[in-house]
């Protein structure tokens, strides 16, 4: 009987460890999506310097045939296409076309529109480090 017990006890045991990974083991994959010091436009990444740092995100969606509207930023966000393809398109004419799992640093203080030429809606993850109370996106 205590045998039994003691059995039943090491099935048990071994049954849990073998269905959760042990300590230091991972089951999960991590694929870069951007690395830069610099803006798609060449500019230098621009943090605000100031003693009141906010992070914030917004979910962008823009449907067939529509556009963000001109614009432009203080500080360069970090935007990620989850579904799409995006034109930026600045004011001198220069476009850059994003796809669905790409990351890029937007321009900085230049005027720009983001477009949805494509056939179904662009949807993407764009991520301020701003300042808090100070507008992350500036329209004309």
């Amino acid at each position: 009987m205590i045998i039994n017990k003691i059995t039943a006890t090491a099935i048990a045991t071994l049954a849990v460890s073998l269905s959760f990974p042990l300590a230091g083991q991972t089951s999960f994959d991590a694929t870069s999506v951007l690395t830069a010091s610099k803006t798609i436009t060449g500019q230098p990444l621009r943090l605000p310097k100031t003693r009141s740092p906010e992070v914030s995100s917004v979910l962008v969606e823009i449907m067939q045939g529509g556009e963000s509207g001109r614009h432009k930023h203080p500080v360069s966000p970090h935007i990620y296409v989850i579904e799409g393809v995006v034109s930026i398109e600045f004011d001198d004419g220069r476009r850059k076309t994003f796809s669905a799992g790409e990351g890029f640093l937007e321009a900085v203080d230049i005027w720009h529109n983001a477009k949805n030429l494509g056939k179904k809606p662009v949807k993407m993850l764009v991520v301020f480090f701003g300042e808090k109370g100070k507008n992350n996106m500036i329209r004309p």
